[in-house]
């Protein structure tokens, strides 16, 4: 490496022998002409030709007629940049509109996704509840259903039971009768 030089507080190293270089500096922006371009008023393959009025004043062009064209032109362009300025203004404009409608339909979705949220958890209690109530519904047809095939079975047996009474009596009464016959001098002819 090269020498290192201590001044104050500055340190310098020389790397490689200084060497005065021209540098131009780099405008910021472009630079705009201090005199307007204009077009001239002439079509360019009349341009050898000459009119009798410009021979006569000895140039064919003049800064008469360039004049109201330069007018002209920059009018033409102040009216374009204006009328530019006014359609991005309302494009912006639009633009803005655009995002706040967005917006707004945004929280009115959002409003109605947490209303339908509440609604859901309502619904689901609602479910649930009801299908306790089920199963509580169904516990007690089942019991019920118990209850009646049992009254059912008790019924056949209280109904054997009475036909087997019957059966008795109907024999009882048949013995009995046949008891009577026989014992007392019955003459069943007699009851003929």
């Amino acid at each position: 490496m090269g020498q290192v030089k201590i001044r104050g507080n500055l340190v310098e190293e020389k790397l490689w022998p200084k060497i005065p270089t021209l540098i131009k500096p780099i405008p910021l922006r472009p630079q705009k002409p201090s005199y307007p371009l204009h077009k001239l008023p002439t079509i360019p393959e009349n341009d050898h030709i000459l009119t009798e009025e410009n021979s006569v004043n000895g140039d064919h062009n003049t800064s008469n007629e360039a004049q109201p064209n330069i007018e002209q032109e920059t009018g033409n362009k102040f009216n374009r940049i204006v009328s530019n300025r006014h359609a991005a203004r309302r494009s912006r404009l639009r633009k803005l509109a655009y995002i706040e409608e967005l917006e707004n339909a945004l929280k009115s979705y959002e409003r109605k996704k947490d209303i339908l949220h509440g609604q859901i958890a309502e619904q689901r209690k609602k479910q649930l509840l009801l299908e306790i109530e089920h199963h509580t519904l169904k516990f007690h047809m089942a019991a019920r259903e118990k209850q009646r095939i049992l009254q059912e079975v008790e019924i056949e047996k209280n109904r054997a039971e009475v036909d087997k009474m019957l059966e008795v009596q109907r024999r009882m009464v048949n013995f009995t009768s046949l008891q009577l016959i026989t014992n007392s001098n019955f003459n069943p002819s007699a009851l003929a």
